[in-house]
């Protein structure tokens, strides 16, 4: 009875320091909000460690970089062609680096957890690039899908930053 009573007050204890894990992570990043919107939602990011919801997150701004790439496809006609080519460049390219952190992510070392660092720095500036292209013109869809694509990214890289 004793050793059944331990067992559960270790495992009250563990996913108190999960919860605790991503409170920690969203309370520091950007968008606490967002944050916690995603990895509470997430049934797989209870109890996870670190490394995980870096792995769970990686594979949510990949969705949200297609889902950016897919409306800049979709303004890509007239005089919104060559500003749209632009943007669907760089998502392809930040999609493309989102597909090596994952890999960095799951490598887990000292060195590929400095070089994902760096890299997703450089696929939020690669992403921010489409905002750039349009300034104040960017059609709301665009923007939209800019800036969730930016935030999921940013959480990726609090994350990141606790590795």
């Amino acid at each position: 009875m004793s050793s059944l009573f331990s067992g559960f007050v270790l495992l009250l204890l563990l996913t108190i320091s999960q919860a605790h894990l991503i409170d920690e992570v969203c309370s520091k990043s950007g968008n606490p909000t967002l944050c916690n919107s995603i990895l509470k939602s997430d049934p797989q990011c209870s109890g996870a460690q670190i490394q995980k919801l870096g792995d769970i997150i990686v594979k949510k701004a990949i969705l949200s970089t297609q889902a950016a790439l897919e409306v800049a496809k979709s303004y890509s006609d007239g005089v919104n062609k060559p500003k749209c080519d632009v943007c669907a460049k760089s998502y392809t390219n930040a999609i493309n680096n989102l597909n090596d952190c994952q890999r960095l992510i799951n490598t887990n070392d000292r060195g590929s957890i400095t070089t994902l660092r760096t890299r997703l720095s450089a696929i939020k500036t690669e992403v921010a690039t489409c905002d750039h292209q349009f300034g104040e013109n960017q059609p709301f869809m665009m923007k939209a899908a800019s800036r969730q694509c930016q935030e999921v990214i940013s959480v990726l890289l609090d994350i990141a930053n606790r590795m």
